[in-house]
């Protein structure tokens, strides 16, 4: 366990996983603004037609509910100026819904090391707005059921919590670029992303919501959202980590069973066994076929596969010139 921890550290340090958490949650933040003025557009619309107060929906929903405090202000609009900014709303949603599903896709080919692939068509946007939306009808489902029942409801509120993040990420994670790994590979980010969906949780109901309230007259709009932003941050982190802990035991269990069987070591390893400087990795081109390239600090590049290989050699010079 304590060389897993080794394992994932060094690995976060290689691919930079605070920067690439902080990419993530900026993208995040992006893809929550205008998601939170649509759904609270309308539905503070649909509780105005009802007779109901707004105000104590958008704090039912936990951290989207403290962002709509500061984006949405329907009560100043007329019925046009609302539905103008309603439509610019929803395009930039599919946009910055592109732009984080990207960022989700980089930040785990890059951790796994395999090749480069990008989410295609309008599926996987609308099934990240889907995502978010069931979200936080969970959040507001959970929510009245801490509040009304007590320390019972609490403890239930977790137990739902923790269930429904870790089988939700564990076919997230499955549906992302990762190596070709069976799927109890994954379930070790898929125990840490619900772990972590507890904290933002309990951070959310009782710490981030009555820090904004105690300092909204202070700081205003501002410290809404760097709250967000801290948030958005904490759950950047736990997805690059969620990520790095599968790559990182999933290639340590590799490695050991490649040492003891004599093999060769798997592709897209990062950790090798070899002394600083000597590390190897593997590469994956498509020439002719799909090829396997080993690559050792200070050696040249020794094919797996020579049959199917030939080293690019340079364009023969013009001797008249």
């Amino acid at each position: 366990m304590v060389d897993a921890g080794f394992l994932v550290q060094e690995l976060d340090a290689q691919v930079g996983g605070g920067i690439l958490a902080g990419a993530l949650a900026f993208r995040i933040f992006l893809f929550m603004v205008p998601f939170v003025y649509v759904v609270f557009t309308v539905l503070g619309a649909v509780s105005r037609a009802m007779g109901q107060d707004p105000g104590q929906l958008a704090r039912n929903v936990g951290i989207t509910g403290i962002l709509a405090s500061t984006v949405v202000k329907v009560e100043e609009q007329g019925a046009w100026t609302q539905a103008a900014l309603v439509l610019g709303a929803v395009v930039a949603l599919f946009i910055t819904s592109g732009a984080l599903l990207k960022a989700l896709y980089v930040v785990h080919w890059l951790i796994w090391r395999v090749r480069r692939v990008m989410p295609v068509g309008l599926v996987p946007r609308l099934a990240l707005i889907g995502f978010t939306l069931a979200a936080s009808a969970l959040s507001v489902a959970i929510n009245d059921l801490r509040n009304s029942a007590g320390i019972a409801g609490a403890v239930l509120a977790v137990l739902i919590v923790t269930v429904l993040s870790f089988a939700l990420w564990w076919w997230v994670s499955w549906k992302l670029p990762h190596a070709p790994v069976p799927a109890r590979a994954l379930i070790p980010g898929a125990l840490l992303m619900a772990v972590g969906a507890d904290v933002l949780q309990l951070l959310t109901t009782y710490w981030i919501g009555s820090l904004v309230a105690r300092k909204t007259n202070t700081y205003g709009a501002v410290g809404i959202a760097l709250a967000v932003l801290l948030w958005v941050y904490i759950l950047g982190r736990i997805i690059v980590g969620s990520a790095g802990l599968n790559a990182a035991l999933w290639y340590r269990r590799e490695n050991r069973a490649a040492k003891l069987s004599g093999r060769a070591t798997p592709k897209g390893q990062f950790d090798s066994g070899l002394p600083p400087g000597r590390r190897e990795c593997w590469l994956e081109r498509r020439i002719g076929g799909r090829i396997r390239v080993r690559v050792t600090a200070g050696q040249p590049l020794s094919p797996v596969k020579r049959q199917n290989f030939t080293h690019p050699r340079p364009a023969a010079k013009d001797s008249a010139r």
